[in-house]
């Protein structure tokens, strides 16, 4: 995946994800510190993405497994 794939699959669910890790740790600041992780490890994965069906779903797991 290109960094311009990146842009339009990945980065649009950074909202969301925000909103969900900040729900699940009562903090915005440790919210944005856990969706800042999880965009470098999906950039640091970037060349796997391609054989994920749901981008999406993928990235909220991630969120999802480093908040707790």
């Amino acid at each position: 995946m290109v960094a311009s794939d990146f842009k339009i699959k990945v980065l649009p669910v950074s909202k969301k994800m925000l909103r969900y890790a900040c729900s699940m740790l009562n903090s915005e600041d440790k919210g944005r510190d856990i969706v800042q992780d999880v965009f470098l490890k999906l950039w640091q994965k970037r060349a796997e993405l391609d054989n994920i069906d749901n981008i999406e779903a993928y990235a909220m797991r991630m969120t999802h497994n480093r908040c707790l």
